[in-house]
């Protein structure tokens, strides 16, 4: 076989319509090619890990009942906040604050 076959996830062949094919990818290989040549003929494509941002943010936010406050953290990708509100809707004001007094907007 001369075919190279690259991929993050190992190959399989599938028969549609008395055809063969090598997938991923749909690549029509002659009849009879057996598993053992297609691994011969496959590399490894590991996918890119998205470089995470070095941007991070951690405050202690006062909350409205007295005497109680909640860490508001920024690792660079995703917000978090410990009050309730946030582990319920994935956002609360104390979020909200801290993006205002570090001019972050949705766009950002």
């Amino acid at each position: 076989m001369k075919m190279k076959f690259k991929s993050f996830m190992p190959p399989g062949i599938t028969i549609i319509g008395g055809k063969t094919y090598v997938c991923p990818g749909w690549h029509e290989v002659p009849e009879g090619t057996t598993l053992e040549e297609v691994y011969e003929c496959w590399e490894q494509d590991l996918p890119k890990q998205k470089e995470k941002p070095t941007h991070t943010i951690k405050e202690v936010i006062d909350s409205s009942t007295a005497g109680k406050t909640y860490t508001v953290t920024f690792d660079g990708m995703w917000w978090n906040c410990e009050c309730a509100g946030f582990g319920f809707r994935k956002s609360c004001r104390h979020v909200k604050e801290v993006k205002e007094k570090h001019g972050i907007t949705e766009q950002n």
